[in-house]
């Protein structure tokens, strides 16, 4: 049949829908309410499988291009109904059939194999000076992180003589009870073996790997800005039961520069010259990070006119380079005596323009 005859919904239904009718199929389907009944058991595989199909939208596209899946493999049984015990009265609320199916019928996660988990990321920060973040440095960094357990190779558990469970008395089955209702299930200790084979690791206490401190040689890349993450894949904690390891993420700190500021690749500084250099025009040396260059600043520069010097900031992580821009900062002198006095006077004579007649112009001087 087709998954959506299975189900009993139409072609076009969305995923709330289909849950439903699963729901609904599953509550009189169930192995757990029909025990022997190998009809029941092969409808509630069907009706899972086109759950699982149906509900995944690549897996669904593709059987609607006419994929058609494997048939389902037949389960292996995890709980039973056993009957009814009345020996003993129950008083209190009922429990609906929607409690006992998420607390009874559902299977223990123990009972499936367990799947290594991926390990935590570990984060650290480093300090570097402004210097070392433009041309690149090694730290060495202590790392306390969780490695793979020697004893047990990371599994959790280690080999020992078989032993009779303690938990089922070696039958494979506990029982458990809802009111009158008893129910038997897979035993979680011995995956329903009835014996146990395997016990935890007592170095690990069954977590697969041990606290270990060690030191770590990390190249900090040229041009690496404040606040940078560097990522180290497999430097994190190790995973549980042999999952694979997280990463470190390594945090740069980058100290201020007296001079320098950093934006994005680019750089700015400032650089004082005297009244006569911005007046008449002059060359200035100005510091760049590969070192001094001058440059040509022309007559009438103006405090906070700047120059821009390409390829002379920070470089990218990326391969390319930021641009150098240069501040002129214009320094008046404080005139006290006459000579001084007389010259700028002259000066002023010669170069009568008004600065402000704009704002006059503009409005700013009406009242």
């Amino acid at each position: 049949m087709e998954l959506y005859e299975i189900l009993g919904v139409r072609k076009a239904a969305g995923v709330a829908e289909i849950r439903r009718a699963y729901q609904k199929l599953a509550r009189r389907l169930h192995p757990a309410l029909n025990p022997g009944d190998a009809a029941a058991a092969a409808a509630f595989r069907s009706v899972t499988q086109a759950l699982e199909i149906l509900t995944d939208p690549q897996r669904r596209a593709a059987y609607d291009r006419g994929e058609r899946p494997a048939p389902p493999p037949p389960p292996v049984a995890v709980v039973g109904f056993e009957g009814f015990d009345f020996s003993v009265e129950v008083k209190g609320s009922g429990a609906g059939f929607q409690e006992l199916f998420d607390s009874v019928l559902r299977a223990p996660e123990d009972l499936a194999d367990p799947a290594g988990r991926r390990g935590e990321d570990l984060e650290q920060r480093t300090r570097i000076s402004f210097e070392e973040s433009l041309s690149g440095t090694r730290r060495r960094l202590q790392l306390v992180r969780s490695e793979r357990c020697p004893t047990c190779s990371g599994a959790g558990d280690v080999s020992q003589q078989p032993v009779p469970c303690g938990r089922c008395l070696g039958t494979g089955q506990v029982r458990a009870k809802r009111g009158h209702m008893l129910f038997s299930r897979a035993c979680a200790d011995c995956a329903a073996t009835g014996v146990l084979s395997r016990r935890a690791c007592s170095r690990c206490a069954g977590e697969g790997r041990v606290i270990h401190s060690e030191w770590l040689e990390v190249q900090i890349p040229a041009g690496a800005p404040d606040g940078a993450r560097i990522r180290l894949p497999g430097c994190g904690n190790a995973g549980r039961r042999g999952g694979p390891p997280g990463d470190l993420l390594l945090i740069v700190d980058v100290e201020p520069h007296a001079l320098y500021k950093r934006e994005g690749d680019d750089l700015f500084c400032e650089v004082p010259v005297t009244m006569a250099e911005a007046a008449m025009g002059a060359h200035v040396e100005v510091p760049t990070p590969d070192g001094p260059m001058t440059i040509e600043m022309p007559a009438g520069t103006q405090t906070g006119q700047r120059f821009r010097l390409r390829k002379r900031g920070a470089p990218s992580m990326q391969g390319a380079r930021g641009d150098l821009f240069v501040e002129a900062k214009v320094l008046i002198p404080a005139v006290t005596d006459a000579r001084s006095r007389e010259l700028l006077a002259e000066v002023a004579r010669l170069h009568a323009d008004d600065p402000r007649q704009k704002l006059a112009a503009s409005g700013g001087g009406k009242r």
